[in-house]
């Protein structure tokens, strides 16, 4: 059984560990796939519990998460149909689609760098229209931008959101950075880790406009239109090929 058919307490469980790890328990996967999860978010838990809960031991149970989830959220059925669904409807993702689009092709094509970079810029101008800024006023603080989701109505799906915007605009220390790198000063100043932590972060981040979306009220589901095929058969047509390919898999070795 996937998660929408366990107990609530199993879930909570599931969430709790997952968001140690700076992921959380999603409808999406599959019932063997819900199962893994469950077990990396337990074993988050007991390490949290123990105090054993060190980096290293974060990026080791993030990954593997990452290995079972990322499927379900970034196939191009889901995206697709997210970018013409969801985020059309969203009165504030709908004017920022254009640039959805351009950070999902980025990933489709193996430019996880350049596809999070977009994704913090569309981040950083949804909570700039949740606060209520406008051109001409001062620039908001992060501390403002952290806060903005709050005015979404309260939810599970608002708590998660600010949990994760938390880490995004977490002071920026060098010696001591944020897991994952997942900080948009890292990014700005160039700190980057290895390349397959930029992937991650790009199906971490769009896994946070779905929970905004959530935290909107509004709800997931496939979208059969002229939109929907128009952009499925964009991003499914994105793939590495030829030399493009052999770059991008040289990229990964050195």
């Amino acid at each position: 059984m996937s998660f929408v058919d366990w107990e609530p307490d199993d879930v909570r469980k599931v969430h709790e560990g997952l968001l140690l790890l700076g992921w959380r328990a999603d409808s999406r996967l599959t019932s063997d796939d819900s199962l893994i999860v469950r077990d990396v978010a337990h074993e988050a838990l007991r390490c949290a519990e123990t105090e054993t809960l060190s980096p290293d031991v974060i990026d080791d149970l993030a990954a593997k998460a990452f290995d079972v989830m990322s499927f379900q959220i970034m196939n191009v059925d889901e995206r697709a149909s997210m970018t013409s669904g969801p985020y059309k409807e969203s009165s504030l993702f709908s004017r920022l689609a254009p640039m959805i689009d351009e950070a999902i092709l980025c990933y489709y094509r193996g430019y996880y760098t350049a596809a999070l970079a977009t994704l913090f810029i569309i981040l950083e101008r949804y909570l700039r229209q949740l606060a209520g800024w406008e051109p001409g006023m001062p620039d908001p603080s992060f501390a403002t931008l952290r806060a903005a989701v709050k005015n979404h109505p309260k939810s599970e799906a608002r708590d998660e959101a600010e949990m994760i915007l938390s880490a995004i605009y977490s002071r920026y220390d060098a010696q001591l950075p944020p897991q994952f790198l997942f900080n948009r000063h890292g990014l700005i100043h160039g700190l980057r880790g290895p390349r397959h932590v930029d992937r991650m972060n790009c199906v971490r981040m769009l896994l946070l406009f779905d929970v905004l979306c959530s935290a909107e009220g509004l709800g997931r589901g496939l979208v059969y239109s002229d939109e929907f095929y128009l952009r499925h058969t964009a991003y499914a047509a994105c793939q590495r090929l030829g030399t493009e390919t052999k770059l991008m898999l040289r990229n990964q070795l050195e």
